[in-house]
């Protein structure tokens, strides 16, 4: 290829990226950048901080990271090949609304709200923050096991994380008036 050619090509490029740059300047809202659901990317706590919260699988048990990403982070709990439970943190920062939902909680486990949704699902709400949920899978986990599997998070730990990744001191649960279930031993 002739040099003449070369500078050809990489001018054309050059002027290519500067036009799509400037017809996409109108729309630059659209692309994915430096917030999350319209909060700074600096006050969500990102995925990989939850990760060395979830619980210890039991014996013949696997956790599988299936999907992190900044404000998330979910696993699979596995038994052989059969999925038992998804298990996810989120921060509620990104989602308010989610928030909403546990006004409404008349039981804590630890000390946190919690709610049931739905005959499969159960949702805590840790530091007025976090949300820490199970979904049973198939045959499915009865109300107790989800319970049990939500104290197994390390739900202190969480209620430490900041965004910027350094603990805080563990905040107090809310809801104090209402009755704790403890996780089935």
């Amino acid at each position: 290829m002739s040099r003449t050619l070369r500078w050809g090509l990489g001018l054309l490029l050059i002027g290519s990226l500067a036009i799509g740059a400037f017809v996409l300047l109108p729309f630059r809202s659209w692309l994915p950048g430096g917030t999350v659901a319209d909060v700074p990317n600096s006050q969500v706590v990102n995925g990989t901080a939850f990760n060395r919260l979830f619980p210890e699988p039991d014996t013949g048990e696997q956790l599988v990271f299936t999907q992190e990403k900044r404000g998330f982070s979910e696993a699979r709990l596995k038994r052989g090949d059969r999925v038992k439970a998804l298990l996810a943190i989120s921060d509620v920062t990104t989602a308010p609304a989610a928030r909403s939902k546990f006004k409404a909680s008349k039981s804590q486990l630890q000390g946190w709200p919690l709610v049931e949704q739905g005959a499969q699902a159960t949702a805590l709400l840790v530091a007025d923050r976090f949300q820490v949920k199970v979904i049973a899978q198939g045959e499915g986990l009865d109300v107790e096991q989800r319970h049990a599997l939500i104290g197994a998070f390390d739900l202190q730990g969480l209620a430490a994380l900041q965004p910027g990744g350094a603990p805080r001191a563990a905040l107090e649960p809310s809801h104090r008036d209402l009755p704790i279930l403890e996780p089935a031993a």
